[in-house]
């Protein structure tokens, strides 16, 4: 694996990902084996990676379309159990902790990827709807490689899922493969 590359796991948070968390939804306890093996896979390499979550005030506007859900240092706002055991102390991870669908907005997130000069970016997470598909709309719009490993990404939503991945193929150019 080349340094060329680095890893954007979206959103692996509990309230997402986890039986009790706010949004969370069954889907993605499918997605949940195949993000560690990526993560695992990058660390083995010493690669890059970055997790995004979303990071929200208790009186965010964003609860006016949504539940309350991760809330800044609560267990919600928390990576899933197993992927936090395997990212602490991983000298290559960085946390973004973003306000909005996009890890870009009002964060250090283009100085980090300036820095780190990745080709391609391959992404994973949740949900491919929402933050996934604008996270990749963002990194498109910097021309970055992107590959989205479909068996790593899920939505509550079958037809919602299928329509990003879509518009990411279609639309953002950016390629759709499984992680092997």
């Amino acid at each position: 694996m080349s340094m060329r590359k680095a890893l954007m796991v979206v959103d692996m948070q509990n309230d997402f990902v986890t039986k009790n968390g706010a949004l969370y939804f069954e889907k993605a306890e499918s997605v949940k084996p195949v993000v560690l093996d990526c993560v695992k896979k990058y660390i083995e390499n010493n690669a890059p990676i970055i997790f995004t979550q979303d990071w929200h005030d208790e009186d965010d506007k964003e609860f006016n379309i949504f539940p309350k859900h991760c809330i800044k240092d609560t267990w919600g706002a928390q990576l899933f159990d197993s992927l936090k055991k395997v990212a602490e102390g991983y000298d290559n991870a960085f946390f973004v902790k973003k306000r909005k669908y996009s890890a870009f907005y009002q964060t250090n997130l283009d100085e980090k990827l300036k820095t780190l000069s990745p080709k391609t970016v391959e992404v994973c997470g949740v949900t491919t709807n929402i933050c996934v598909l604008f996270n990749v709309e963002e990194l498109r719009n910097r021309d970055f490689e992107v590959i989205v490993y479909e068996n790593a990404v899920a939505s509550y939503d079958d037809n919602l899922h299928d329509f990003a991945i879509q518009q990411i193929k279609d639309v953002l150019g950016a390629k759709i493969c499984t992680w092997r």
